[in-house]
């Protein structure tokens, strides 16, 4: 044990060269939600040279975007630009080529199937994703409409960017279970190591766990989409609340509603942007003020917004669905619901926890200590700087 330790800090001694290699560009903290934005920053703080490989370059993006707009209007089954073959294949040679010239130790690809299947032979490949494309189709909103040869050219590109790899990254074991039985990864080359909270600045312990306003059952929802998120249930939730006597206010932040909805109680704020102090100064103090943090969600892969709530000490309700067990461990850091559950299954699980002040206040230290020891990008960057140096 103490010589592995000893080869460990050994090995931090000596940079490696990592080709962060995205689609979009990861040095900016607004794509894909800021998840590659901190997976590289964190990579960089364990010594790592981190070079960016991104935005790529594909001429016909555009056409193909263009493309399966007109699809969607007319409901008509059509392709996810992204995957379309000129793209993959445009994608593919302007990232051999950038990283060919940059000649790195390690590439790291996330979410980077429609390219990473090419990196060049000699060159090992980290591959990191939340879900597999087996599992979003048909599930997550972004694949529920891709024709037949669109869907084979995703599920290739899976195939084979998984077979490329030498090491593969994922934030749950729903995915990494789907990588090994659904595309034949090798298991030896497969590692579960939970995503942290996208904060910049994150909020300290003792903010955490100050005085709490008296007063009702706070609920607090964030979501950037009324139905799929399952704001519709969130708000039935706090009907139901009502109707059994108890009192509740549900804030509903980051999407508005198809109709307008008024009640007792609620608030909807349409958005809330981080990158701005005040608004995450608000942002932040929503979280102070919640008992309960609610997020009905139809499909989620996994769920960074879980590990912002357990940042702040708020316990989680979710359905178990996706990768969201990555996150939420049931009973200790939230509650678990099936993915059909009710509104009044969510009011009912919400009554009960509310009415047991004792373990809710173990919850919320539980949902800290969780953030603190795994659901944050420090962690995280530790334990894939570790396993990059045995490649």
């Amino acid at each position: 044990m103490r010589l592995e330790t000893e080869r460990i800090v050994q090995s931090r001694t000596r940079s490696t060269r990592i080709a962060f290699a995205t689609i979009g560009d990861a040095k900016q903290v607004r794509f894909w939600s800021g998840t590659p934005f901190h997976m590289s920053k964190s990579l960089a703080r364990e010594g790592n040279d981190v070079v960016h490989i991104g935005p790529l370059n594909a001429s016909s993006l555009p056409f193909y975007r263009a493309y399966s707009k007109v699809c969607r209007t007319f409901r008509r089954p059509g392709i996810s630009p992204f995957h379309a073959g000129p793209v993959v294949a445009q994608y593919a040679a302007d990232a051999s080529r950038k990283i060919r010239a940059l000649s790195p130790d390690v590439v790291f690809a996330p979410a980077g199937s429609t390219f990473a299947w090419a990196v060049p032979d000699g060159v090992p490949l980290v591959y990191a994703s939340d879900a597999t494309f087996r599992l979003v189709d048909d599930y997550h909103p972004n694949y529920r409409n891709m024709n037949g040869a669109a869907r084979e050219m995703a599920d290739r590109l899976e195939r084979d960017t998984i077979a490329r790899a030498d090491l593969l990254l994922y934030p749950s074991e729903w995915a990494a279970e789907s990588a090994v039985r659904h595309y034949g990864a090798d298991p030896r080359k497969v590692q579960v190591i939970p995503w942290g909270a996208n904060f910049e600045q994150p909020p300290d312990r003792a903010s955490v766990f100050g005085p709490r306003k008296p007063g009702p059952c706070r609920l607090l929802f964030i979501g950037a989409n009324w139905e799929e998120k399952g704001a519709d249930i969130a708000v039935g939730a706090l009907d139901e609340l009502s109707a059994r006597g108890i009192d509740a206010e549900l804030v509903i932040c980051g999407c508005t509603p198809p109709r307008p909805v008024a009640r007792d109680g609620l608030t909807i704020i349409p958005f809330l942007d981080k990158n701005d102090r005040d608004q995450r100064n608000r942002l932040g103090q929503l979280y102070r003020d919640a008992d309960f943090f609610l997020l009905p969600t139809r499909a989620d892969c996994y769920g960074i917004v879980f590990c912002e709530a357990a940042a702040h000490g708020v316990p989680s309700i979710a359905p178990a669905t996706g990768g969201i067990a990555g996150a939420i461990r049931d009973g200790e850091t939230g509650f678990l619901l099936p993915p059909d559950a009710t509104q009044a299954d969510y009011a009912a699980v919400i009554a009960a926890a509310f009415a047991n002040p004792d373990r809710s206040t173990r919850q919320r230290q539980a949902c800290r200590d969780a953030y603190e020891s795994r659901l944050n990008w420090e962690a995280w960057g530790r334990r894939v700087s570790d396993l990059i140096q045995t490649l």
